[in-house]
């Protein structure tokens, strides 16, 4: 009865939305949201970025949608229009614009208009947890925020043939290539680390390494452990140099946890995931996305899995764990044994077999081939 509800909801709101088909469509208006307007983050910020670049006049308009605009007040550009998320204007803005571009399936009330199109860029370039295995009603909800999906953006053939094309359902054209993985790739931000930790408050003599796990079900951090005054002793015998840890939670997680500042800093609430990847020396993680993303940089990364056997059951993966090429821990005296035995050489020659495997298709140029294709689709819709 719950997804009969929900997707009855989803249908009748998209029927009441309609209303707003009868303003025109504005040629030169896109929106934007990030995880359903909590961050201004991820693909679709890298997107902004490179098209404010490119109209030298001002001839687009673009829009942002944010669950609390205020809060990105300083951080947005002046040229962006921000938006309160489901708001009246937020869905005048939506059902006007010629272009959304979103990186979340989204609750799927806005029905894409005959003239518009829709980016899907996700949020992960090669998923490995599994998704969309639901059948009959709660299918259809979660297939719902995705059949409008004029494009998707997929990090590799792995993602497309799994995610992209089973889960999402899509059958059309598949963009290659995830934009926030290109400053990564090309290492050609400079400024990132700066950034990170004057905004941390991180000495530059510190070491960093940042723990991001993934979100559990519960969606407290107390569901996560790790002792962190361990960790940078045992890191500083390997590696030298004295360390600070970097905690990254999850959007979906409710609260933050307690940190000792001389040992661990709080970087949930930092704009730009990619700066804090750039940064990191070392990634520890679990089955969170960003290990892809911090993979092409061939930094140590560890998975620290104390749930492994729970989260099988629960969860599962698409991809079986074994097959990522991370060293697994189910404790932390395992991760300690794995940091002692790091190998450089053996580790990025493991993460260069996994890129193969996964058939991934990032070369660095990705938000490049994005805004190319946004920009001929206006021009497209101008001349004709």
């Amino acid at each position: 009865m719950k997804y009969f509800f929900q997707y009855a909801a989803l249908i009748f709101l998209r029927t009441v939305l309609n209303i707003f088909n009868l303003f025109p469509i504005k040629n030169n208006r896109l929106m934007f949201y990030s995880f359903n307007g909590k961050q201004y983050s991820c693909n679709p910020r890298c997107i902004t970025e490179e098209l404010l670049k490119r109209d030298k006049n001002s001839s687009l308009e673009i829009c942002w949608a944010f669950k609390d605009p205020k809060k990105f007040e300083g951080i947005v550009p002046d040229r962006i229009k921000s938006v309160k998320y489901r708001s009246l204007k937020y869905y005048y803005l939506a059902k006007t614009s010629k272009i959304v571009i979103i990186n979340v399936s989204g609750y799927g009330e806005v029905a894409r208009r005959k003239k518009q199109i829709f980016i899907q860029t996700w949020h992960a370039g090669n998923g490995y947890k599994r998704a969309g295995e639901y059948q009959g009603l709660h299918r259809k909800v979660y297939t719902l925020g995705h059949r409008d999906n004029s494009y998707v953006i997929s990090g590799s053939e792995s993602m497309t043939k799994r995610r992209v094309r089973h889960s999402m359902g899509f059958e059309g054209t598949v963009i290659k290539g995830t934009p926030r993985m290109d400053m990564l790739i090309r290492q050609d931000n400079p400024q990132a680390e700066g950034n990170v930790r004057n905004a941390l408050s991180i000495a530059d003599n510190k070491k960093i390494v940042m723990y991001a796990p993934t979100w559990r079900r519960n969606r407290t951090s107390e569901a996560y452990h790790l002792d962190y005054e361990k960790l940078v002793n045992i890191l500083s015998e390997k590696f030298g140099g004295e360390w600070i840890v970097m905690v990254r939670m999850h959007p979906n997680i409710r609260n933050r946890p307690l940190l000792d500042k001389n040992i661990a800093v709080d970087a949930s609430d930092y704009p730009d995931m990619r700066e804090l990847l750039y940064t990191s020396d070392v990634l520890i993680s679990d089955y969170s996305s960003c290990i892809w993303d911090y993979s092409f940089l061939y930094r140590p990364c560890f998975l620290y899995c104390y749930d492994l056997d729970e989260y099988y059951k629960k969860e599962n993966f698409d991809v079986p764990i074994e097959d990522w090429n991370f060293p697994i821990c189910k404790n932390f005296e395992e991760l300690a044994k794995e940091i002692k035995l790091y190998d450089e050489n053996k580790f990025k020659e493991k993460m260069t077999e996994h890129h193969k495997a996964m058939g991934s298709y990032e070369d660095g140029n990705s938000t490049g081939r994005v805004c190319d294709l946004i920009e001929q689709l206006l021009k497209t819709e101008s001349e004709g």
